[in-house]
């Protein structure tokens, strides 16, 4: 391995819909401003410029139900439908060339009873999970990757909501592989719960291999830096700089992706989708134009971007190099 894969995490995209906005137990920024309940194409549009223009590639989620209220197939609850096809495209043409697509389960707030398709109103699907064993686990995990597949994408991972599955994991982790095996036929699949922050050695590891399948957790190692954005309205360049340099300095010296790769890790950033939004600002979306930037001038002897799916083959390829670490961190 000549150079270190660099890879970018976000979590909770959905089309138009916020998810943070629908899960959240707060209504106002922490500045006081409203929460907005949805994000425009435009905003999509101005992330794959970003993406493209720097060559980042990572994984990307997309919530099948987006806090209840209908799916990505058949319409979304005050989603117009040319709104909807138009995010679904883009991230098909512009997103998925650079980045492994995969579920966040279903909807990201209340789970679903597969059986009647209503919501399950007294808990969240993160309580919900903990609850649970692979033979309900499977077909919900399923329900989310069938729906993914439907829609024109091939999902062999998916992404916990919250700490979805944590307090049951051996459990979590042998459904994810069955389901990704019923849904997609696949036998390799990534997933990511845990994440490696603050830790040297920071990297993926094989969680299973049996039954002729293996599970390969991705676990982010650098933290959602960008999420401050979204409870200020500050987006002068001094301020931009000075949460990218928290990830790498102006001159690559230092920063915490300087700490990961100087620990023998794997920098895997973790951020959200509402957190490069920026409550509308898109401030989260200029800071990582910005880091971007910086790993590509100074690391690029150093780094390659990697999506998750090349990053699952890479360490399949050479299992015994990626045991699981004793810590797995929070």
């Amino acid at each position: 391995m000549k150079k270190v894969p660099i890879s970018l995490q976000i979590d909770d995209p959905a089309p138009i819909i916020s998810v943070y906005h629908e899960h959240a137990t707060v209504s106002t920024t922490t500045d006081g401003r409203p929460i907005i309940p949805t994000f425009p194409n435009s905003f999509l549009d101005n992330f794959c410029d970003v993406i493209e223009k720097h060559g980042i590639k990572g994984k990307f989620s997309i919530v099948p139900m987006p806090g209840n209220k209908g799916d990505i197939v058949n319409g979304l609850e005050g989603v117009p439908r040319e709104e909807l096809d138009y995010w679904m495209d883009t991230v098909k043409k512009r997103v998925a060339p650079l980045f492994t697509i995969g579920p966040e389960m279903l909807t990201h707030h209340k789970p679903i009873d597969l059986a009647t398709g209503k919501p399950i109103l007294e808990m969240n699907e993160e309580e919900w999970s903990f609850l649970q064993d692979r033979t309900t686990l499977t077909p919900y995990i399923g329900k989310a990757l069938s729906l993914l597949k439907e829609a024109g994408f091939n999902p062999i991972g998916v992404t916990s909501p919250w700490k979805f599955g944590i307090k049951v994991e051996d459990e979590y982790h042998h459904a994810i592989s069955q389901a990704v095996y019923d849904v997609t036929g696949s036998k390799n699949a990534w997933f990511m719960t845990r994440g490696l922050y603050d830790m040297p050695n920071a990297r993926p590891w094989v969680e299973l291999d049996e039954d002729g399948r293996t599970l390969v957790s991705i676990p982010p190692s650098l933290q959602d830096r960008f999420w401050r954005t979204m409870n200020t309205t500050r987006t002068d360049d001094e301020y931009v700089n000075s949460i990218a340099d928290m990830i790498i300095s102006e001159d690559g010296k230092s920063g915490e992706m300087i700490y990961i790769l100087e620990t023998n890790g794997f920098p895997i950033i973790v951020t959200h989708w509402q957190s490069l939004n920026s409550n509308g600002l898109e401030t989260g979306l200029r800071v990582l134009d910005v880091i971007a930037s910086r790993v590509n001038k100074h690391l690029s002897d150093r780094v390659e971007w990697m999506s998750f799916e090349e990053i699952m083959n890479l360490v399949l390829a050479n299992k015994e190099a990626f045991p699981k670490p004793e810590n797995t961190g929070k």
